[in-house]
Parts: C-alpha cells; sequence; structure tokens
C-alpha cells in the first residue's frame, strides 16, 4: 500500500507468509549447496569444495541486503525467501567448523606432522572467512548497481506477528506453494529413498528454527546476535554428534546412514549459516565483531574437540567409517 502524500510503502508483515516462503527457498539452497560441493569435489582440486558454496551464498547475500528496500517494494517475503531461506541454507556454518576441526585432527590420516595439521585447519580457516567477505563485499558492489535502475520508495514495516489478518490472495497462494513443496519432497523421499531427497525434508527445518532463534538476535545484548549465535553453535554441535557416528561409534545400517547423512546436509546445512554471520560482523562495531566472530568460532571448535576429539584420538587418526562400509 502505498501513502500518496508521502510516498511512503506501508507494508503489513505478516510472519505466517515468511514462514511459508523461506521453506521452497531452503529446498533450493540445500540443493545448490550439494550440486556445489560435489562439482568442485575432486581429485586434485586446487581448494576444497565448500569455499565455493560459502562464496556462492556470500554473494547473492549482498546483492539482497543491499536491494532489501527494492524486495520489499516487489514483495517482502521476498527478502526473507532469499537472505534467510536461499542463502542461509547455500551457506553452512557447522560444515566450516567440522572441516576445521577434521584438519587439526587430520581426520583423513593424511601422511604429514602436527604441524601441518594445524597449517591445514588455518588454510580452511582463513581461506573460507575471506571468501566468505570478499564475497558479500562484491555482491554489495553489485547489488548498488542495480538498485540505481530502479525508483524505491521510503519503505514502512509493519509487523504483524503470527495472525491471518492483513493477508492477501498473493499471501494466500505463498502459503500453500510453502506447504505443498514440503509435501513434495517429504512424497519424493518416501517413493525413492534417497539421501537427497531426505536432505531436502530436513532442510525446512533447520531453517524455519534458525529463524525464530533469529527472533532473539537482540533480546540479550545489544551487540551480539544471540539467535544465530545459538543456532550455528547447536548445528555444530549435531553435526558432530553424526559425523561421530558415522566413524563407527555405533553400528549402522544403509538406510541409518543415509538419515544421517540427509540430517548433517539438510537440517545442519540450513540451520547454520554463514551468509547471515557475514552480515552480522559487517554491521558490528570493530571490537564487538571480534567478540562475536571469535566467540562462535572458538565455542564451535570446543564442542567439536570434545564430542568427535574424544573418540577420534582413542580410536586413532583414523577412524574406521561406519557409513562407507555400511
Amino acid at each position: 500500500m502505498i501513502d500518496g502524500s508521502n510516498k511512503i510503502l506501508v507494508v503489513n508483515e505478516n510472519k505466517y507468509v515468511i514462514a511459508a516462503i523461506i521453506i521452497p527457498f531452503s529446498i533450493a539452497g540445500v540443493l545448490v549447496r550439494i550440486a556445489l560441493t560435489r562439482l568442485e569435489t575432486y581429485p586434485g582440486s586446487p581448494v576444497f569444495g565448500l569455499v565455493y558454496v560459502q562464496w556462492v551464498g556470500c554473494f547473492i547475500m549482498g546483492i539482497v541486503v543491499i536491494n532489501k528496500a527494492l524486495l520489499f517494494k516487489w514483495y517482502y517475503p521476498l527478502h526473507a525467501a532469499l537472505s534467510t531461506g536461499l542463502c542461509g541454507s547455500i551457506t553452512t556454518f557447522s560444515s566450516w567448523q567440522l572441516q576445521i576441526f577434521k584438519e587439526f585432527a587430520n581426520y583423513d590420516a593424511h601422511p604429514h606432522t602436527r604441524g601441518k595439521n594445524i597449517l591445514a585447519a588455518l588454510s580452511v580457516f582463513l581461506v573460507t572467512l575471506a571468501m566468505s567477505w570478499q564475497s558479500l563485499l562484491f555482491g554489495q558492489h553489485v547489488g548498488k548497481l542495480l538498485i540505481k535502475r530502479c525508483n524505491v520508495p521510503e519503505i514502512k514495516v509493519t509487523p504483524r506477528g503470527f495472525t491471518t489478518s492483513y493477508l492477501s490472495r498473493q499471501d494466500y497462494g505463498v502459503i500453500l506453494l510453502g506447504l505443498l513443496s514440503w509435501i513434495g519432497v517429504l512424497m519424493a523421499a518416501i517413493f525413492t529413498r534417497t539421501e537427497l531427497a531426505l536432505a531436502c525434508v530436513f532442510a525446512p527445518a533447520g531453517v524455519l528454527l534458525r529463524w525464530i532463534l533469529s527472533f532473539y538476535n537482540a533480546s540479550f545484548f545489544d551487540n551480539f546476535f544471540m539467535g544465530t549465535f545459538v543456532a550455528n553453535i547447536i548445528g555444530t554441535i549435531v553435526l558432530s554428534v553424526i559425523v561421530l557416528l558415522q566413524s563407527g561409534a555405533v553400528t549402522l545400517t544403509v538406510i541409518n546412514c543415509d538419515i544421517l547423512q540427509a540430517l548433517a546436509d539438510g537440517f545442519c546445512g540450513c540451520l547454520t549459516t554463514i551468509s547471515t554471520f557475514m552480515v552480522e560482523l559487517n554491521t558490528l562495531s570493530l571490537l564487538d565483531s571480534y567478540i562475536y566472530g571469535s566467540s562462535s568460532i572458538v565455542i564451535a571448535q570446543c564442542f567439536a574437540f570434545v564430542i568427535l576429539g574424544s573418540f577420534v584420538w582413542s580410536q586413532g587418526v583414523d577412524p574406521p567409517t561406519a557409513c562407507s562400509s555400511a
């Protein structure tokens, strides 16, 4: 609705619509992440495949952040769909932390010394951080070029919470699309029983939990995004437990392995995010960004070391992979 006297676009923000629209975008995000990871993971690759995932997600996020008002002008849930749903599901904080731990612990038993383990872990940490930050800034530069070509009015957002009031036909259509997309991948998982379909089933659960946790970003500290922090830490803990089970801590069947991998790719991958993490670091002051960023990474690594490290170092650096033989 346009307020003609002041040329202000008044938006009634309904959370039911936002929750519904991020479902199909989270499914698209996890598919993009899995596809890019598999495409760029091959013998002799110059860098680890996960870095391309983080770059793409943060690049899109940069465009979305700059063009927030434009997206609200087109259709307000699009901003959440692209930022929380798509970019948040393409990028993953938990897999980044797992990869750092695996290099520290030499999980794959590469023939090098402990000093090289530390260098490898630092490489994963620094390359991912640098590429994510650079792609976010590059996306913002591209976003500025796009916004110059569009006439964007001032936006006034009125939060309406979870209510059926103020819903348009388009909103009802989006809610129906969200539900149908989740039902669709659930049916695909039932009939195909593939890990990819299962990952698509778990993806919306992860992204919706992260979205709900984001409500508490400013509830405890002004300069610490508690909701994103909790989502990233929970996702890292769950992923560490999954890898522990996959590493031979228990006996697993083929179906068990598929479900665990789907939880890792779908739920943990979509619950945790680097794209939002980079945006938050960019909005904080220098000191606060160091506190928030270092706290997130150090605490995530502590949980990975406690959960996985005790098993890895007690069983050796090359633990039996239960799912590779299942």
